[in-house]
């Protein structure tokens, strides 16, 4: 059990029973993008793990992006090669020109975007409003519960049709083999 509370939220009884719940998954060619507030790197921190933990990969710019790079550069390619992007919705977020960005470029990218709320009385930016959010503030384990059970299922998905891809190619090479052309 863990509680929510502003600033923070218990998280390490959760995160135990989690990672002994993924044994033998497998979604590496998934990957997440974390939007978020570097105050709010405790509730990062506990998503991070808790996808990780299904080899999902997940980028977190405080821990993915190396010293030196551009920054903002680097951020673009990662959401533009994430196949879902998280926001953590925090008044820390919110006050964040990084984050704002972030949310900028994976809409005008048609990203699928989850918002996680982290606090009551918080709107989401005029230009993701009309998207279903979860409230983490009212029952975060049920938030963070849905949310890794979506993105695992995402990540099925897309393992399911990337096999049916190559599975098509083979197909169409064996033919092509078969048929002497």
């Amino acid at each position: 059990m863990f509680h929510y509370h502003p600033g923070g939220i218990e998280l390490n009884s959760l995160l135990k029973i989690e990672q002994n719940k993924n044994k033998g998954n497998n979604c590496m060619n998934y990957s997440v993008f974390i939007s978020y507030s570097t105050k709010d790197l405790d509730i990062v921190n506990y998503v991070k793990s808790l996808l990780e933990s299904y080899t999902i990969k997940v980028y977190v710019a405080e821990y993915t992006a190396p010293p030196g790079v551009d920054l903002t550069n680097h951020i673009k390619n990662s959401i533009t090669n994430c196949n879902l992007f998280i926001l953590l919705w925090s008044a820390h977020s919110k006050q964040s020109e990084w984050v704002t960005q972030e949310i900028a470029f994976a809409n005008a990218n048609n990203k699928t975007i989850i918002p996680v709320v982290l606090e009551p009385n918080l709107d989401l930016p005029v230009f993701i409003k009309n998207l279903k959010y979860l409230e983490a503030y009212t029952n975060p384990q049920q938030a963070f519960d849905y949310l890794r059970r979506y993105v695992i299922q995402a990540a099925d998905k897309k393992s399911k049709i990337d096999a049916l891809v190559i599975l098509g190619l083979c197909a169409a090479l064996l033919y092509l083999i078969g048929s002497g052309k």
